[in-house]
C-alpha cells in the first residue's frame, strides 16, 4: 500500500466530532414525555444508564440477566462491535427500565425494536415532544452514559471499562466533553452582580 511510505505526521487526520449526550434534566423531560414506541423508550433510558450500544440493546435475551454473588444484578454478554465478552453491573435506577418479564423465556429478547434507523426517527419524534433542541440518535445514549458517570465522579478508567473500551484514550474524549460542561456552568456565574 502506498499510504504506508506516508509519515503518520503527513497523513491527515480525522476531525473529531461532536459527541451529543443529554444531561440530568433532559432525561427527565424524556421520562416524562411520552413515545410511540414504548420499549424503544425503555431501551434507550436503560443505555443512557449503563452505556450499551444499540445493537447489543437489541439482542440481550432475559438469559443475559443474572444475579452476582451479592444478589446485585448483572448483564453478560459478548458485545456486537468487539466480540467481547462484557460483565456489566446493573443499577437500580438502569432495572427500572427493564421491561416486565412475564413469563418470557430465557431465551426470549428483552427489547423488541426495531430498525436502527426506524428507531432514530421514532427518537427524533420523542426529543422533538420533549421539547429538547437537539439532535439525539440512539447512540447519543452511549454518550450520554459516559458523560453522566463522569459527571457523578466515576474515575475514567472504570468509565472506560463500562464502556467496553480497549483504550483509555477513547474515553478521554468523554472527560474532555465533561470539563467544557463545568467550564460552561461556572461561566454563569459572571456578571450576576454587576
Amino acid at each position: 500500500n502506498p499510504a504506508n511510505k506516508i509519515p503518520a505526521a503527513d497523513k491527515p487526520k480525522a476531525k473529531e466530532g461532536k459527541r451529543e449526550y443529554l444531561t440530568v434534566t433532559e432525561l427527565k423531560q424524556l421520562i416524562s414525555t411520552e413515545c410511540k414506541h414504548p420499549q424503544l423508550k425503555a431501551a434507550y433510558l436503560f443505555c443512557s444508564l449503563t452505556g450499551l450500544r444499540y445493537s447489543d440493546a437489541k439482542k440481550i435475551k432475559w438469559c443475559d440477566i443474572r444475579t452476582d454473588n451479592n444478589g446485585e444484578t448483572e448483564l453478560q454478554f459478548r458485545m456486537q462491535k468487539t466480540d467481547g465478552l462484557m460483565y456489566l453491573q446493573i443499577s437500580k435506577e438502569a432495572l427500572k427500565w427493564l421491561p416486565v418479564r412475564n413469563g418470557a423465556r430465557d431465551e426470549d429478547l428483552v427489547y423488541k425494536l426495531p430498525r436502527n434507523d426506524h428507531a432514530n426517527d421514532i427518537l427524533r419524534q420523542w426529543v422533538k415532544d420533549a421539547e429538547i433542541k437537539k439532535q439525539v440518535t440512539f447512540h447519543c445514549s452511549r454518550h450520554t452514559a459516559a458523560t453522566l458517570n463522569l459527571s457523578l465522579g466515576v474515575p475514567l478508567e472504570v468509565v472506560s471499562k463500562l464502556l467496553g473500551h480497549t483504550k483509555i484514550s477513547t474515553t478521554q474524549i468523554y472527560a474532555k466533553i465533561v470539563n467544557e460542561a463545568r467550564r460552561e456552568a461556572v461561566d454563569k456565574q459572571n456578571g450576576i452582580f454587576d
